[in-house]
């Protein structure tokens, strides 16, 4: 029969049996071998598998432990045994501690024997005995720990071939979903299935842009972006490095979340976010989740060259589109490679920029009107502001489509531009022949409302607001403006009693298409009040307004131009009563001596400058 191989190691047992010589010789129960653990801050018992002391754990600065650090010789105490991390004075047992390293020597090694009897003496002898099996001891001791940490190298190289394997098996994997697929919806799902949990790509505006699950079927359950960085550490260095956070009642979180910033070329583009379901994180998911994040950023940063590239030739066809230059074909062709439908009826929008204003204007209204009103918009940036083509959708009337987009303008600005001094002109629906006309009918809106008012809100105004006047207003000259309003209406202008009257019953008059009931019904009075008012601006100002066509031209014009004054009589007509535009604030007077707006008064009056 072959005898059975011993399984401990030579250098454990010659520990062994050393140290229980050296128990027996000194008259003690136990012995074992304290090492220094500088991590814990403790000495522990150094591993071998003879009997010690269950659950040893000495503080460093216990007295008899002080004692014997500071002693060649063994320290005895009766009395005392191990109570929880500390040696104590008690009725029964007693110990000896005996330093067996040298002061240069580290770990520091102490020699510790034990026994439950209080009875039994500690002779020279004993300590004589201890001293000549300290070198003994100590060199066993030494030899265990060595032996140990080279068994604790060899683990390491281990794990860190493991680990190293891991990471290439990592890298592999995401090399070939960006040769394959080259999306970032196929990063995060070959990130969820290396890391076997839920993963949700969001970007910086917390919107969830893709998501994976170690298994294709099933909704990704993940809390929103918000409540998720509320545990992010505001100290976290900038850079795609993995956060790990926790859960619990302080978080908000049910479980433990793996938080990577998207940052590529020193900007943020997002956030990857790995949830600890179902299956517990491991080492190397914070590596695959600082990996994934470096192949997101980059596939950022390719798809906003793109769309720069798309941006720029949607821009050039938009130029030509206005322009009316270039060949019918050529520009379908265009059209049809940027997926642009160039024979779609579109509303011109021509958008004045105040100075200061961020350059990335022009993208952010475009984002929020597609967003606003589910159609195309095209744009392009000429030197005097912005130009955009917005669709018209060809189940909604001319009037509505307007007024609609007159809406979603207004609200783009309150949103993306600063509080004031936005001026946009906005067309009717047109036919793409048509779109030069809708440039410089925009453009002279623009002007009128530029001459006119003062920048204390954004401004809005369609051309049909305005009508044919606007070219009258937008060219013509400020003193001159001023005279006619004066010689047109000065005689209904002053404080005299019923002059107030007089200007709100002609702008009703004319908003209700000339019909003295519709006056009278906004007005509240009978039709005969009516009439009585108008006949009285007849004998004052000696303009028929009611058979007159002429005389109702110059009349309507020289209320137009009181109301973008803020004429107190007169009130915003309804179809400019959406909060486009404020003619109630303190405007650049026509009967004052102020000076019109250099900007606007320097272009010439024969016409608008097409987009460069």
């Amino acid at each position: 029969m072959t005898a059975q191989l011993p399984t401990t190691p030579l250098y454990l047992r010659v520990l062994e049996g050393l140290l229980a010589h050296t128990a027996a010789q000194a008259g003690f129960a136990d012995a074992c071998v304290l090492v220094e653990d500088g991590a814990r801050g403790m000495f522990v018992p150094l591993s071998h598998s003879g009997s010690r002391p269950s659950g040893l754990r000495v503080l460093p600065d216990d007295a008899l432990i002080r004692r014997a650090l500071a002693s060649t010789e063994p320290i005895h105490a009766a009395g005392w045994t191990l109570s929880g991390s500390c040696l104590r004075e008690r009725d029964s047992g007693r110990v000896v501690l005996l330093r067996l390293s040298a002061s240069s020597s580290a770990p520091i090694r102490l020699l510790f024997l034990s026994d439950p009897r209080r009875e039994g003496d500690f002779t020279l002898r004993h300590s004589a005995a201890l001293t000549s099996f300290r070198s003994l001891v100590d060199s066993a001791a030494a030899a265990v720990l060595d032996a140990e940490e080279q068994r604790r190298r060899r683990r390491d190289l281990e794990h860190g071939k493991l680990l190293a394997d891991e990471r290439g098996a990592v890298v592999e994997r995401l090399d070939d979903a960006v040769a394959t697929a080259d999306t970032m919806s196929a990063i995060v799902r070959v990130c969820a299935e290396l890391t076997g949990k839920a993963v949700v790509l969001f970007d910086r505006r917390q919107r969830r842009i893709a998501a994976a699950g170690p298994n294709s079927a099933g909704r990704i359950s993940m809390p929103s972006l918000e409540t998720i960085l509320r545990s992010y550490p505001p100290d976290a260095t900038a850079g795609p490095r993995p956060v790990v956070l926790a859960a619990g009642p302080t978080t908000d979180l049910a479980r433990r979340k793996i938080v990577t910033p998207i940052v590529e070329r020193g900007e943020h583009f997002g956030w990857l976010v790995i949830d600890e379901h179902p299956t517990p994180l491991r080492p190397t998911d914070e590596y695959t989740a600082a990996r994934s994040a470096r192949r997101i950023g980059a596939q950022f940063l390719i798809q906003r060259r793109i769309a720069r590239v798309a941006w720029n030739a949607k821009s050039a066809l938009t130029r030509q589109l206005v322009r009316g230059t270039g060949a019918q074909e050529d520009l379908a062709a265009s059209g049809e490679y940027l997926g642009v439908n160039t024979e779609a009826r579109r509303v011109l929008v021509f958008v004045q920029v105040p100075d200061g204003e961020s350059e990335d204007l022009d993208h952010a209204l475009v984002e929020h009107l597609e967003r606003s009103l589910g159609v195309e918009v095209l744009s392009t940036r000429g030197s005097e502001g912005l130009l955009l083509l917005v669709e018209a959708s060809d189940d909604v009337g001319s009037v509505v489509a307007v007024s609609r987009v007159k809406t979603a303008i207004t609200q783009a600005a309150a949103a993306v531009s600063q509080p004031t001094g936005l001026i946009a002109g906005v067309s009717s629906v047109c036919e793409p022949a048509a779109f030069s006309r809708a440039y410089r009918e925009a453009r002279e809106v623009v002007r009128c409302v530029d001459r006119f008012t003062e920048p204390t809100a954004h401004r809005i105004l369609a051309v049909d607001d305005l009508g044919p006047v606007r070219v009258f207003l937008a060219n013509g000259d400020v003193a001159a403006l001023r005279r006619f309003v004066g010689d047109v209406l000065g005689p209904i202008l002053g404080d005299a009693p019923g002059s107030a009257d007089l200007l709100r019953t002609l702008q009703c008059w004319f908003d209700a298409g000339r019909s003295p009931r519709g006056a009278a019904t906004h007005l509240g009075v009978h039709e005969n009040t009516v009439r009585l008012r108008l006949s009285r601006v007849h004998a004052m100002t000696g303009l028929d307004v009611v058979g007159n066509a002429a005389d109702q031209l110059s009349i309507q014009t020289a209320l137009l131009v009181l109301r973008f004054q803020g004429h107190p009589a007169l009130v915003v007509p309804g179809r400019m009563a959406a909060g486009e535009v404020d003619l109630h604030a303190s405007a650049r007077g026509l009967t004052t001596d102020s000076q019109p707006h250099t900007r606007s008064d320097s272009v010439g009056a024969t016409g608008a400058a097409m987009p460069a």
